[in-house]
């Protein structure tokens, strides 16, 4: 499958599993008008191409168990391709960005705890051949979710025909994570949509426990699936990454009203001057003082101070992804 290849109805059954990502073929085909067996083939053949894929990251129910970093690296001359890769092999790194700026690797590293994060600076990146320097931010809260990102190919009705009804409830207390938990988590992160016979087989467990299981830690959100999408098929092929500054005082309010604008991919609070990250994603490049000019004028607190374009994301949440953001290989995530 080539790029050419992608047309309207891959879109709209991209963006229908971003919104349902287990949803059965049955329901997406009614929802898109095509019978359930040209939905699971047209699925598969972008799974097949690394043009889309499900995958399961960490719930907010969880994320107090986990110290997230933003590491800034430097790299030496004609080494950041295999800094890049070394980095995009660990199973704690949810992220590498190769940045435009003076420091072009951008880790987003996942740990238990900051004392973690010390060990992994100085026994990771200290002695990791080709890194020059780096500088690493804690993140205090997240506002927007790359996961929460959507494409924009169905019609209302498609919409409102799988996404649920009613007025939203209150998830149900979190239930203390097991090795059954931990193994089903590094399934889904392989395949979101894998069968609940295979979870339950390769997790050695019976059908009725994993489905139980699994819509436990769906519920109480201590994971949350996810539909990706390689970024040159989706319309908006462009990253721009911004660091900002709020005040303390205006910081939750600016960061909200930030992250609901649909060009936001990413908003989150980290430790330092710097104390605001946005990603964008883009229609083109030029769209890029535009969108800073809103964002300035929507939320007069907020001081942009530097920006990069993304040029390759290596690494996005375990997968190996080309320049084009195809995904070609996996690392399985470190789960704690």
């Amino acid at each position: 499958m080539t790029q050419d290849s992608v047309d309207e109805l891959d879109l709209a059954l991209i963006n229908a599993l971003q919104l349902t990502p287990r949803a059965s073929w049955s329901r997406l085909g009614r929802t898109l008008g095509v019978d359930p067996v040209t939905a699971a083939r047209r699925w598969e053949r972008l799974r097949e191409a690394g043009l889309a894929w499900v995958t399961c990251s960490v719930g907010p129910a969880l994320h107090h168990a986990f110290c997230m970093a933003y590491i800034e690296i430097a790299c030496r001359p004609g080494t950041l391709g295999s800094v890049a890769a070394a980095l995009s092999g660990l199973a704690e790194t949810r992220y590498v960005h190769h940045l435009t700026g003076d420091r072009p690797l951008l880790a987003v590293v996942g740990l238990p705890a900051p004392s973690d994060l010390a060990c992994y600076l100085s026994g990771v990146l200290d002695t990791m051949p080709g890194v020059l320097s780096h500088r690493a931010e804690l993140r205090t809260a997240g506002y927007g979710e790359p996961g929460r990102w959507r494409l924009r190919s169905l019609e209302p009705a498609q919409k409102q025909a799988l996404e649920p009804g009613g007025p939203p409830r209150t998830p149900p207390p979190a239930a203390r994570v097991d090795a059954v938990d931990r193994a089903l988590y590094r399934l889904l992160h392989e395949d979101g949509r894998m069968p609940f016979a295979a979870l339950a087989s390769r997790a050695g467990i019976s059908e009725a426990t994993a489905r139980r299981r699994v819509g436990r830690l769906l519920d109480t959100r201590s994971l949350r699936l996810r539909c990706e999408a390689a970024q040159s098929i989706t319309g908006w092929p462009v990253t721009a990454v911004l660091r900002a500054s709020v005040p303390p005082t205006d910081l939750d309010a600016t960061a909200r009203s930030l992250a609901a604008l649909p060009d936001v991919r990413l908003c989150c609070s980290l430790t330092g001057p710097r104390n605001l990250l946005l990603m964008l994603w883009l229609r083109d490049l030029p769209d890029l003082p535009r969108v800073e000019a809103s964002l300035t004028g929507q939320t007069p607190a907020l001081t942009l101070h530097e920006r990069a374009i993304c040029l390759h994301t290596p690494n996005q949440m375990g997968r190996l992804l080309t320049p084009d953001g195809r995904a070609t290989g996996y690392v399985a995530p470190f789960s704690g």
